[in-house]
């Protein structure tokens, strides 16, 4: 089992996405099957980060970056296998640039 290290920057993503569909959306229900879909997805990863497909980008891919897909999100991570944990660095709206993001973020 790997260990799933949240990023700030993660978990800021995840709180603004909840907030957004539960209060701006009026949608709790989604949010709920969210949160419920981002705790599978970790479970996931600790399991068996390697399988999930690296990021498109060859730049992203080169540097271990990987993609997890949760209904309309991506989230981001990276395989720290020195460390045996899975970093967790971003969830992203599909329809963000997250190609970008990430690169100003290098």
């Amino acid at each position: 089992m790997y260990k799933v290290v949240i990023s700030p920057s993660a978990n800021t993503d995840l709180f603004n996405a909840l907030k957004y569909i539960a209060y701006e959306l009026e949608n709790p229900p989604a949010a709920a099957k969210l949160a419920d879909g981002i705790d599978a997805c970790y479970d996931a990863l600790a399991e068996c980060p390697a399988s999930h497909e690296l990021c498109r980008d060859s730049v992203l891919a080169r540097m271990g970056y990987r993609r997890y897909p949760v209904g309309s999100y991506l989230v981001i991570f990276r395989i720290a296998e020195e460390a045996h944990e899975v970093r967790v660095v971003h969830i992203f709206h599909a329809t963000q640039n997250y190609l970008s993001a990430l690169k100003d973020e290098l």
